[in-house]
């Protein structure tokens, strides 16, 4: 299907009719849905936007950017989550023409060193911006392995090459086959003997929601690279991104409509055709349908599945073999503003810090500190500073039965290793909040407030990663659960291929159909129970090629 204005037109008063919702007008026909206002619906909303279409995009909390969002405190402003975005301050890459297509006026501060890591017996290994003297420093640290340094950054860059057209560009090649069986472990196995320089090699794994050893060698090569054409931090925070891709929407023509739940897409004839919303808010909450002939998704994959689509539609297999699969692990968050810290030795501290050279380390004690007043002061009152410590937990939400008292131990152990690094530093805290996996569930509907989506193992990345396309007609799919995988770059890349396949109609019936069948084929390697076969009704219930509308 290729968007075609006129089909709009015809519609003629349909078209012009409006709800009003919090005392403002929201056309009750429009071209697309867009159901979630993370990065990825936001570029997408933007991108249909662009493209002509008249665009509604729906958020249920009151601030836009899902975990790219930020919250404000005693005149402190905290990033929610992410604060690492590669690529979008360099108008040359992938992404960043993207922002620069789309006119947002975001000012991006260029990260340098990218990173710091901390082991035991070892002195911080600061990881410079320059790729070429980033090689040139690990072989100075372990000369011994100079020219096996060498070797394993040649293999990496053709992975990055070939990962990129495999994943980002849907080209299938020999070489990614080859390489995409492999986890960060493995390949590092195969070409170090020093623990040392292997540990340094992954010690910003963690940032993926898992272990090395279960994480995509191919994928994490092909954004590794990407860190060296530049890391950036949004002047103002995450909102400022947030807000900024909002109010190009806005210019474009599009709606936003905040404090908005969805409660169900409407599928009639195995089509999306709208959605069924409910307010969130102070005031009594109201229910309004809105339609649309293209609903696109950037919730919660098991949420848009299981509560938004129903089991009528996609099949029980689908929402089972959803819950089968690993997400990532949530990344529990400790807030801290300070006043009159020692800025530098805060800067010095940032980074990396593992007590072990131990893999398992990453789940355990390992965490992460970022100081986002290095890049924009701006984002603390004078005098202030912000530190952002980040853990990750290897919790299922169903396994805590008491919230309060996770809080506080996780807190405890960061608290006291925090005193280490820092002396004195509780003397300089003006305010502290903790975010835990169910703060990431509440505020995001993420399963198991996971950090990534699915985690990027090998096994669940490619065909066995949730296609763009659905089941159900004109219903797509971005974000990091979704197509290529988790992480700023991906998710952005998804929202491009969506755009895409909307505007251009560059996909057929057949095409789609295809992209679910390869996604089946990849299910039954994981041994779900009952995984229908291609003729089945229940795994393709409604679309053009399934036999019921033959």
């Amino acid at each position: 299907m290729e968007f075609d204005r006129s089909e709009v037109e015809e519609r003629g008063t349909e078209a012009s009719m409006a709800h009003v919702i919090f005392g403002r007008e929201y056309p009750e026909q429009v071209d697309a849905i867009v159901i979630g206002s993370g990065i990825g619906g936001l570029v997408c909303g933007n991108l249909l936007a662009r493209g002509g279409m008249k665009v509604l995009l729906l958020e249920r909390h009151f601030m836009l950017g899902g975990y790219c969002s930020a919250f404000r405190r005693k005149g402190f402003i905290f990033d929610a989550a992410t604060h690492n975005y590669p690529l979008l301050g360099n108008p040359t890459t992938l992404t960043g023409k993207i922002l620069r297509e789309l006119e947002i006026p975001t000012e991006w501060v260029k990260m340098d060193p990218l990173d710091r890591f901390h082991f035991p017996g070892l002195p911080t290994f600061a990881v410079p911006a320059d790729f070429s003297q980033y090689l040139e420093k690990l072989k100075s640290w372990f000369p011994e392995e100079a020219a096996t340094v060498d070797r394993y950054f040649a293999e990496m860059r053709q992975a990055c090459l070939y990962g990129l057209l495999y994943y980002f560009k849907g080209v299938d090649n020999e070489q990614a086959r080859r390489l995409e069986r492999y986890t960060i472990t493995e390949k590092l196995d195969e070409h170090f003997r020093d623990p040392r320089i292997k540990a340094i090699l992954m010690a910003d794994a963690p940032h993926w929601g898992s272990l090395a050893n279960r994480t995509s060698y191919l994928f994490d090569a092909m954004l590794r690279f990407s860190y060296f054409l530049g890391s950036y931090y949004p002047r103002g925070g995450s909102q400022k991104f947030a807000d900024d891709l909002g109010r190009a929407l806005i210019a474009q023509g599009g709606k936003i409509l905040k404090c908005a739940a969805v409660q169900q897409i409407l599928v009639e004839n195995g089509k999306a055709q709208g959605v069924r919303i409910r307010t969130v808010s102070k005031r009594f909450p109201q229910e309004y349908v809105f339609r649309a002939p293209v609903v696109v998704s950037n919730a919660d994959a098991v949420h848009t599945y299981r509560d938004l689509i129903g089991e009528e539609q996609c099949g029980r297999w689908m929402i089972d073999y959803l819950k089968s699969l690993q997400p990532t692990y949530p990344c529990f968050l400790m807030h801290m503003g300070l006043r009159g810290a020692d800025a530098a030795a805060l800067e010095t501290a940032s980074g990396y810090h593992w007590s072990s050279y131990d893999l398992t380390d990453a789940i355990r004690n390992v965490f992460n500190i970022f100081v986002p007043t290095h890049y924009d002061p701006n984002v603390a009152p004078p005098g202030c500073q912000i530190i952002i410590i980040q853990k990750t937990t290897p919790v299922r939400l169903e396994e805590i039965s008491d919230w309060a008292a996770h809080k506080a131990a996780v807190e405890q152990r960061l608290l006291e290793r925090l005193r280490e690094i820092l002396p004195g530093i509780e003397d300089h805290i003006v305010v502290r909040l903790s975010a835990s996996a169910r703060t990431s569930y509440y505020y995001t509907n993420n399963w198991q407030g996971a950090r990534l989506g699915w985690e990027m193992s090998p096994g669940q990345l490619g065909d066995a990663r949730l296609p763009n396309a659905t089941p159900v007609e004109n219903l797509y799919l971005t974000g990091h659960w979704t197509q290529p995988g988790g992480g700023i770059t991906p998710v952005i890349i998804s929202a491009q291929r969506v755009a895409r396949m909307i505007l251009k109609g560059c996909l057929t019936a057949a095409d789609l159909a295809a992209q679910y069948f390869a996604f089946r084929s990849a299910a039954v390697t994981h041994h779900v129970e009952r995984v229908p076969s291609e003729d089945s009704n229940e795994f393709w219930p409604h679309h053009p090629l399934s036999s019921s509308a033959k």
